[in-house]
């Protein structure tokens, strides 16, 4: 009985302990708006503030750092 209270216990820890690394990771990426621009065909950050309405054409993009990419560059695939 006292095993299974421990596993239970220990269980809901690493569960809550993941849940909040995962959060706190994905918080502290370098995240950026864009929305469609129909002025200049194409996508354009959106400014704090900004109000997003249905029907508009938002991506959210995260910005990679590519000087830490190999020398032969990496290949973007289906996987």
């Amino acid at each position: 009985m006292i095993v299974a209270v421990t596993s239970i216990i220990t269980f809901i820890i690493g569960l809550c302990l993941g849940f909040f690394i995962v959060t706190k990771s994905f918080d502290n990426q370098d995240w950026t708006m864009l929305r469609w621009n129909k002025g200049c065909l194409g996508y354009r950050a959106v400014s704090f503030g900004s109000r997003l309405m249905r029907g508009d054409k938002v991506i959210m993009a995260l910005h990679l750092d590519t000087a830490s990419f190999p020398d032969e560059g990496v290949t973007y695939d289906v996987d």
